[in-house]
């Protein structure tokens, strides 16, 4: 057979529907349900699979991407969606020949001889969870637990809710506060329980006003993190499909989240809302609020999405529009009288290639740029030369005049002759992803000041420009409570920035909870473990699988295994699903991760990997609900992009 473009005569449907439906679905003509005999190059059809996503993501932006990734993601199993091939490995490179990165690669589905989805998530079911993070695992957990989550804007179709299976559901962290409302969902670890007593709280009981801004891709950082990994208790005041504006009902407090651009990656438009925000940041300065934070997610979400080095521009691109929107805001906001203190919650934009030249989307454990401007004519100050961003609560303390209460360990990082003011009017600025580095090659922060033919605005205030005191802080590592060299994350960056203790990351926690052997003891592991055996149902696995660890380890895949071997659990009694990464890790980084599930199931005698998908799908955080849906119904239907058909 042949693969060849199906054409519609007559579609007198918009040409985002038409497409949607039609243009990005291939076909085999003829009779083709044998294709291990009648298509002796298999991998060509994984080939032309691939080009054709790529198509959908190089639309751009807008609803036509979104209704044509659901399109294509979401096929039943038939001989016009299914290969042969000999590994996982091979169909996912062809995937990353045809530029597709592991964070999108589309929904795969194992089938059988008979073309039949295999390892489908049933009624009675368990589904162990094994991400850490909380904020990408909050729509899989609300779409099989049909529980919503502050801040979520949609939901599963009619369609696919209808056939949502009634499963326990392991997760293993504490997602959301709303989560343990449903009696069939167990948590195994609330290793970092909430922090009472943070910085926004504090100050918000002594009457100060505060406002937050963020563009929705950061909206729980800048809420559930910093207000200590829970729901303070916000309500929705207004949404005008752009900005949604919600309020504290008690502490004067007012977040403001300007939606994210509906782009398949945002190295598509590099620029983000850092416009908007500045707008809304402005609007803030005029209106004398207080205390005000912000989070400019450039230098963070383009990098991620730098999985090629042709795409590198973009993330200058996304440096420059980011450095022209401080120099509108940060002087307008000093004028005004506001000390503004910038830093960032861990590197990435600074070092977007690897040591061997290939391009690097992750973090890194570079320092980050910590700067006070606005300080006032007789005062002066410096900046301890162990500074590290969880300092900074106390620091705002300090400025305030306002006492640490007692649950708080660190100090102030700032010394010299200050004048604290109770009512003084502060704004942080969090530069998500932006760290310091001299090395000029892959720095995007160099590369920008280059094109721009004079040093950054960034540059000038590290440099100690406009009276600015400077250090570049740590945010990684032990000393942030991140295991040793392990680069800091967005959302434990969060937390620290309020904490005013020292703060230990679930990472840590859970390493140490399998050190201890009280991992293989956890009461959700072993109650749902006796409820398999007891009713014969599936035991499922899914989490990103990469050494990534910013939201999940295979230390702890590989401990969860284990436990399951260990209580005689065999083979495909255990149904694995995992989660590509390709943003914390090398975009084309899946198959080493396959491999070496494939060696650890072979190892432990358990376990069968049945379908996976990348992390842009299932995992998007910014409302994409047919992406979440799709991802959701290849655990439930078996429907895909493609369909897998094993040469055993």
């Amino acid at each position: 057979p042949t693969i060849k473009h199906r054409t519609r005569h007559k579609d007198h449907r918009s040409p985002p529907a038409a497409l949607a439906s039609c243009v990005f679905q291939l076909y085999c003509t003829g009779p083709c349900s044998d294709l291990s005999s009648r298509f002796p190059h298999a991998m060509a059809a994984a080939e032309a699979f691939a080009k054709k996503l790529r198509q959908v993501w190089d639309l751009g932006q807008g609803d036509a991407v979104e209704d044509a990734l659901y399109s294509f993601g979401t096929s039943a199993p038939s001989p016009d969606t299914t290969i042969q091939a000999k590994s996982w490995q091979e169909v996912l490179a062809e995937f990353h020949k045809a530029e597709i990165d592991d964070q999108f690669v589309p929904p795969m589905v194992r089938v059988d001889g008979a073309g039949n989805a295999v390892g489908l998530v049933k009624e009675d079911d368990i589904l162990f969870y094994t991400d850490f993070r909380t904020d990408r695992a909050k729509p899989l957990t609300s779409a099989f637990m049909n529980v919503s989550y502050d801040g979520q804007d949609g939901g599963l179709s009619e369609a696919a809710a209808a056939k949502r299976p009634g499963i326990t559901m392991v997760t293993m962290t504490h997602y959301d506060d709303k989560f343990t409302e449903s009696p069939r969902l167990k948590e195994a670890f609330n290793p970092a329980k909430p922090l009472e007593d943070t910085y926004a709280e504090i100050i918000g009981r002594e009457g100060i006003d505060q406002l937050i801004v963020a563009e929705s891709e950061k909206w729980r950082a800048v809420t559930w993190f910093k207000d200590g990994r829970r729901n303070l208790g916000y309500e929705e005041h207004s949404d005008d499909g752009s900005l949604r504006v919600d309020k504290h009902p008690s502490l004067p407090i007012t977040v403001k989240i300007t939606r994210s651009r509906k782009v398949a990656a945002h190295i598509q438009a590099p620029e983000m809302r850092a416009k908007e925000l500045t707008e809304t940041l402005l609007q803030g300065v005029s209106e004398g609020v207080t205390d005000i934070f912000a989070n400019y997610a450039n230098a963070d979400m383009v990098a991620h999405a730098m999985t090629s080095n042709s795409r590198f521009e973009g993330v200058v691109q996304a440096i420059t529009e980011l450095d022209d929107q401080l120099g509108r805001l940060v002087p307008e906001a000093v004028a005004s009288g506001y000390v503004v203190i910038i830093t960032g919650d861990h590197g990435n934009a600074e070092e977007m290639a690897y040591a061997n030249g290939q391009a690097n989307p992750s973090h890194t454990t570079n320092k980050v740029p910590f700067i006070i401007l606005g300080l006032e004519e007789d005062e002066s100050g410096s900046l301890d030369p162990e500074t590290t961003i969880g300092d900074m609560a106390p620091l705002m303390l300090h400025l305030r005049g306002m006492k640490a209460p007692s649950s708080w360990d660190r100090t102030s990082p700032l010394s010299g002759t200050i004048k604290p003011r109770k009512d003084r009017k502060i704004m942080r600025l969090i530069l998500d992803g932006y760290g310091v580095r001299e090395a000029e090659d892959a720095n995007a922060m160099a590369q920008a000041a280059k094109k721009k033919g004079s040093p950054l605005n960034m540059d000038r205030w590290i440099a100690g420009e406009d009276r600015s005191v400077y250090i570049p802080a740590e945010a990684s590592g032990v000393r942030c409570g991140y295991p040793e060299g392990e680069s800091g994350t967005t959302e434990f960056g969060h937390v620290l920035f309020d904490a005013g203790r020292t703060v230990r990351s679930d990472l840590t926690l859970i390493d140490h909870a399998i050190e201890a052997k009280e991992f293989d003891t956890n009461s959700a592991f072993v109650e749902a473990m006796e409820e398999a055996k007891k009713t014969g149902a599936t035991l499922h696995i899914t989490g990103i699988l990469s050494d990534g660890k910013v939201h999940a380890s295979l230390n702890h895949m590989s401990a969860l295994l284990s436990l399951f071997a260990s209580h005689g659990f065999k083979g495909d009694q255990v149904s694995l699903h995992p989660i590509t990464d390709g943003r914390d890790v090398a975009g084309d980084s899946s198959p080493k991760y396959i491999t070496w599930l494939e060696e650890k199931i072979k190892e432990l005698g358990v376990g069968q990997i049945n379908s996976l998908w990348g992390r842009g799908w299932g995992k998007d955080r910014d409302n994409r609900w047919k992406r979440i849906e799709a991802a959701f119904r290849s655990f439930t239907e078996g429907t895909a992009g493609v369909h897998v058909q094993f040469n055993e």
